[in-house]
């Protein structure tokens, strides 16, 4: 399996668009199972928050889906846990 992180400063705009956008192109192509996907933020300010509203509404009016997404904050065992950051 491939594990995928995205980051950004506070994980509730970019990378959670990344993680939701690549989510379903994933979903699209039949390669669930097979990518692990997941997003956190630089800082810890928006620690277990959504995505921000205009995030989730762009997402939204692409048909994508932000659900199950909450932000984190990076940590020290995801620089060896994933394959690409």
């Amino acid at each position: 399996m491939i594990h995928v992180l995205f980051v950004c400063l506070g994980n509730i705009c970019r990378s959670p668009m990344a993680e939701a956008v690549f989510s379903d192109m994933v979903k699209k192509n039949g390669l669930n199972g097979q990518i692990n996907i997941d997003s956190a933020g630089i800082g810890a300010w928006h620690a277990g928050n959504p995505p921000h509203e205009g995030t989730k509404e762009i997402l939204k009016e692409k048909g994508i889906s932000a659900s199950g997404i909450t932000a984190r904050q990076v940590r020290e065992s995801d620089l060896t846990d994933f394959d690409y950051v």
